[in-house]
């Protein structure tokens, strides 16, 4: 279109700025605006990138023409580049292609026909649906039929390249496990720019959510209708799972931030900010259980009038890898180094070189704690598509190795970038924009078996109160290394978050580690780490309060708690008395016995309970103290009345016989056992041992058997109890079954096993008391 058209339309459609344009407004523009004044309006917005504002546009001009090629396009192009969404831009693009015109004309109403550039994004939607057929030959009709001088033909070169590494990749996956964290933290809204904490389990990230309060509704991007970038911080639980993200106190509601690296300790973070214009890295101190507002980092040579987009420090604080497209460089956003010099100063940056920076983009570099191991991610020829992650190894001559791509599934043919590991480099995570995700861009987990880093030395523990309440406010965590290097090594203070701490240690080093509530030492420890080449985790928890002991003692039948009961704790090794107790009018008694105890002991010991006209009855305590403070005993005791089986009361297992036999087998003497205990402990009850038999023999034989049964098995318990008299052994045969499995009930051979068994019993009756 000449300039002379483009001149009169701007004259006769004198509409407001779009910056200055509400989503309302540009609503109630569409109900009144004519076809030709939709289509010039919509082509601005498009040409200045505000998208969000002219969908809204593009889709009325499709209610007038839905088969519309030039409408299509459109419509499709805005759907790739607002929000990559492939899926509902390939329908679009589709019908774009059926009309396509060279000299397409982006402003007049008379415009029927699609640009040449459709084949082009619709081959950018087949790439990044992973479609690599599809994708090439779209690339290609674009190539085939574009000008030369098309901006987006040495991306058509460079993305068919692509698709071929991404083939290569697909059909050659490492052994890595990719998966979505989940609805905890990814939503419909893009989040991105993950840097988990190095023992994994703090995950900082980026997000375009809106806050809780509606203030940021008003600082939408007016080209996209995202809401401002903001860093929270989501902690795992002690199961694993992610619990619900925290906004950062420093977050402003008016300007983007975006997390860029976490320092080791997490007393640290370095944020991108906006808010100078391009974009510098800024950061902010832990302090006060919060961090602190941002300052903009001062490092010498960092910051610049270019954009400064991310930056990693090595754990020591030694060295600082960032990212800036400033001049000189070897494409677009190159990966810059500077070192702390011995007089404490910064050096001038260094261009990483040519073997990690390329003509395209390099961005998002983290280095490992080994501090030999670059991951960052490029979108060059070696991608699968857009940004892919890779690594590269630092030998003992500080050279770095040719970086090789991460491979699939932890690249895709979409962007992936921002990747962060743990200190094991086991497990790390990127932000991608993949077909199962929530939203526009999500947050992976990845998990491999072949990254890891060693020898590595780490710290870990859990700071609890014995009954769950929230820890003070007062509790710090102090390490002492005496033998260390720096002094910062000499003594730190690992940060406590969420009841965990964590903190690198330096290998072959004496350690002291003390907990304090305020000056008071809780707890101190000594230890060391190892010297060879493994990998280890050093596990120290410190657990406030003590533990108490407390129980109640009541009637099994009416729960009426029973005063003057006698307690004793017996030592179930030598059944030597260790404490005894009566309980108070309230049924109830109290012990220090765990007063010296701490988290993780193994509690063991018996529990003799003895009242009068009760069954004198003991019950075993087997317990790890955990996160209850109070170990409480209540026990439910029965009265020794006639009628009482006590083989029920102190659940006995059954007392099995060989077929036609009378002989005590080995497991029946377990169970008789514990009846002479019984009785040993009840010296005033006398018991009728009664032996009962199922219906499968005659009446005469099973009389017969089960009286030579109950005769050998109180014969046993006799033998052993201080007055034999007290116990006598009857059989009933098959009088008295419990069920209707006999002769005059079910046919014997429609009887189930379990039915049979419940009919061939013996039981412990108290006759006496």
């Amino acid at each position: 279109m000449n300039i002379l058209k483009s001149l009169l339309l701007l004259v006769a459609f004198p509409f407001i700025g779009f910056s200055q344009m509400t989503e309302l407004e540009v609503r109630e523009m569409t109900l009144t605006a004519s076809e030709q004044e939709l289509v010039f309006e919509c082509s601005q917005m498009m040409q200045q990138n505000f998208l969000f504002h002219a969908e809204i546009v593009v889709d009325k001009l499709l209610t007038y023409n839905p088969q519309s090629a030039n409408y299509n396009y459109r419509k499709g192009y805005i759907v790739l580049k607002s929000r990559r969404d492939q899926k509902t831009a390939i329908p679009y693009l589709k019908v774009a292609i059926t009309d396509v015109d060279k000299n397409y004309d982006l402003y007049s109403h008379k415009e029927k026909s699609a640009a040449i550039d459709a084949y082009y994004h619709l081959g950018t939607c087949y790439h990044l649906d992973e479609n690599l057929t599809e994708a090439v030959k779209y690339y290609q009709m674009f190539l085939e039929n574009s000008s030369k001088k098309s901006g987006l033909v040495e991306l058509a070169k460079l993305n068919i390249v692509q698709c071929g590494v991404a083939r290569q990749l697909i059909a050659n996956p490492k052994s890595a496990i990719v998966k979505n964290i989940g609805k905890e933290v990814n939503t419909a809204n893009p989040e991105y720019a993950p840097v988990v904490s190095l023992d994994g389990t703090s995950l900082y990230f980026t997000s375009r959510r809106v806050w809780d309060d509606k203030s940021s509704d008003d600082f939408r991007d007016p080209m996209l209708n995202n809401h401002p970038e903001d860093i929270y911080v989501s902690y795992q639980d002690f199961e694993g799972a992610w619990t619900s993200p925290e906004k950062l106190a420093f977050c402003n509601n008016e300007t983007n931030e975006a997390t860029i690296a976490v320092s080791s300790d997490e007393r640290k973070i370095f944020v991108y900010q906006d808010a100078t214009g391009g974009g510098d890295i800024y950061y902010s101190n832990f302090g006060g259980n919060k961090f602190e507002q941002l300052e903009k980092l001062e490092y010498n040579d960092v910051n610049s009038d270019s954009w400064e987009t991310h930056c990693t420090v090595t754990p020591d604080g030694e060295n600082v890898y960032f990212v800036s497209d400033r001049d000189g460089g070897y494409g677009g956003r190159d990966i810059y180094r500077i070192v702390k010099l011995p007089n404490g100063e910064w050096s001038k940056a260094q261009n990483m070189g040519p073997e990690i920076n390329t003509p395209y983009d390099e961005d998002s570099p983290f280095i490992a704690v080994n501090n030999k191991t670059l991951y960052y991610s490029s979108n060059g020829p070696k991608s699968m598509g857009g940004f892919d992650v890779f690594v590269s190894f630092r030998d003992e001559d500080n050279n770095w190795s040719t970086p090789l791509n991460m491979g699939y599934p932890i690249n895709s043919t979409g962007d992936d970038i921002f990747y962060t590991t743990t200190v094991d480099g086991l497990r790390g995570y990127l932000s991608s924009f993949r077909k199962d995700g929530y939203g526009e861009k999500d947050i992976y987990e990845i998990q491999n078996d072949y990254l890891g880093n060693s020898p590595i030395s780490s710290l870990v523990g859990i700071i609890a109160t014995t009954d769950g309440s929230a820890l003070p406010d007062n509790i710090t965590v102090k390490l002492e290394c005496p033998s260390c290097n720096k002094d910062e090594d000499k003594l730190s203070e690992p940060r406590i978050k969420k009841g965990r701490y964590f903190s690198l240690l330096q290998r072959c080093k004496e350690y002291t580690l003390s907990f304090y509530e305020g000056e008071k030492l809780l707890k101190t420890e000594a230890f060391n780490t190892k010297c060879n080449s493994e990998n280890e985790e050093i596990q120290k928890n410190c657990y406030i309060g003590r533990y108490t002991l407390s129980g109640t003692i009541a009637d099994v039948e009416t729960t009426e708690l029973l005063p003057d009961a006698k307690v004793e704790f017996i030592n179930p090794e030598d059944g030597s008395v260790i404490e005894t107790f009566t309980t108070d009018s309230n049924g109830a008694f109290t012990s220090d016995f765990l007063d010296e105890a701490e988290y993780n002991d193994e509690i063991r010991f018996d529990v003799k309970v003895t009242k009068d006209n009760y069954l004198t009855q003991t019950f075993v305590v087997d317990e790890v103290l955990g996160m209850k403070s109070n170990l409480s005993l209540d026990y439910l005791i029965t009265k020794s009345d006639v009628g009482v089986d006590i083989g029920a009361v102190f659940e006995l297992n059954p007392i099995y016989f060989d077929v036609n036999k009378s002989d005590i087998r080995p497991d029946a003497a377990l169970e008789l056992d514990k009846i002479v205990q019984i009785m040993n402990e009840n010296p005033s009850i006398k018991i009728e041992l009664g032996s009962h038999t199922d219906c499968r023999a005659s009446k005469s034989y099973n009389l017969s058997l089960s009286k030579r049964r109950a005769k050998s098995s109180a014969a046993y318990i006799k033998s052993r109890i201080d007055n034999p008299k007290r116990i006598y052994g009857k059989g009933y045969g098959e009088s008295k079954l419990v069920n209707d499995c006999g002769c005059e009930g079910k046919i014997v051979s429609d009887c189930s096993e379990e039915e049979h068994q419940a009919n061939r019993r013996t039981e412990f009756m108290i006759v006496k008391n």
